[in-house]
């Protein structure tokens, strides 16, 4: 397959360095932490994979990244690309190999500070780590043109250089579960939100603050005794009572339990929540059945 070039437009102050499972796009300069930061980013990934019993991926091919370069990042339907534009010199990034199939490498905008990134995202930037399986440009609809065009085609995690370990194991535990999806013949677009970030915070569970997990549990607890999962999880619960579900599912399941469950998940979410829900509300110490009136945005 012949290779769909997107021409990124960042300026040639901006700098490239490798990480294990991509590139590390740098959009002011290289971090005087590179190393540490890279270092970081591939044992959270590893964890994320490792939570659920799998090995990472593997790169096909060894390659070096350009110390100097004058042009983009290139990323497209067939492979993803460092492009120098003085010299016409391609570096093709080696894909990833996982599952017994070809993954796209992972590309990380990492930002030196929360103001940057606010610049280059828009309205809708959000401090921390967030993963992008496929196009980043639905979600920045006012970030700066290069990061549209460097986040398309590719699996992008964009990031402030000093995230902690909790959010960069959580984007990548997004990575996992669509990669799985992927590989299984589960549609990941199809989970309910609740699940989606339930699973992402249950594997970066082990990275949080004991007291952080604490005050969740009580935040948890007093949303089932007003709510009903059958309603429905608003926005501003979804990852603490996510979290709550998805833990229990894997305690009663296991981990490759809960995982055959995803399929029914995209396809009969109210069946499932009429199932789980008595056991799950039980182990937050309340009565099983729910009778809050409540519609869940809460």
């Amino acid at each position: 397959m012949a290779a769909a070039l997107i021409a990124a437009t960042h300026g040639t102050d901006d700098s490239v360095t490798s990480w294990v499972y991509g590139v590390v796009v740098w959009p002011d300069h290289v971090g005087p932490d590179v190393g540490h930061f890279t270092d970081r980013l591939t044992a959270a990934a590893k964890e994320a994979f490792a939570f659920w019993g799998y090995a990472p991926p593997e790169a096909a091919g060894v390659w070096e990244c350009p110390l100097e370069y004058a042009g983009g990042l290139h990323g497209g339907s067939a492979d993803v690309r460092i492009v120098d534009d003085r010299s016409a010199v391609e570096t093709v990034v080696p894909p990833l190999q996982w599952m017994n199939r070809r993954l796209f490498p992972v590309v990380v905008i990492a930002f030196s500070g929360g103001w940057r990134m606010r610049d280059a995202l828009g309205t809708m930037a959000t401090l921390g780590a967030r993963f992008h399986f496929g196009s980043a440009a639905s979600s920045y609809p006012d970030a700066e043109d290069w990061v549209r065009e460097v986040g398309r085609g590719c699996r992008t995690m964009i990031c402030v250089s000093y995230a902690g370990d909790e959010l960069l194991i959580h984007g990548f535990a997004h990575w996992f579960l669509a990669e799985w999806c992927e590989a299984s013949g589960v549609n990941p677009w199809r989970l309910p939100d609740v699940i989606h970030e339930g699973t992402a915070e249950a594997t970066c569970a082990s990275a949080k603050d004991s007291t952080d997990t604490v005050w969740e549990r009580r935040a948890v607890i007093d949303w089932a005794k007003r709510n009903c999962l059958s309603n429905g999880v608003g926005a501003a619960s979804v990852y603490a009572v996510g979290k709550s579900l998805v833990t229990q599912l894997i305690d009663e399941l296991g981990e490759a339990g809960f995982l055959e469950t995803l399929a029914a998940w995209t396809s009969s979410p109210d069946v499932l929540i009429a199932q789980y829900e008595p056991d799950w509300r039980e182990s937050l110490g309340l009565p099983r059945e729910c009778v809050a009136a409540s519609d869940g945005s809460g």
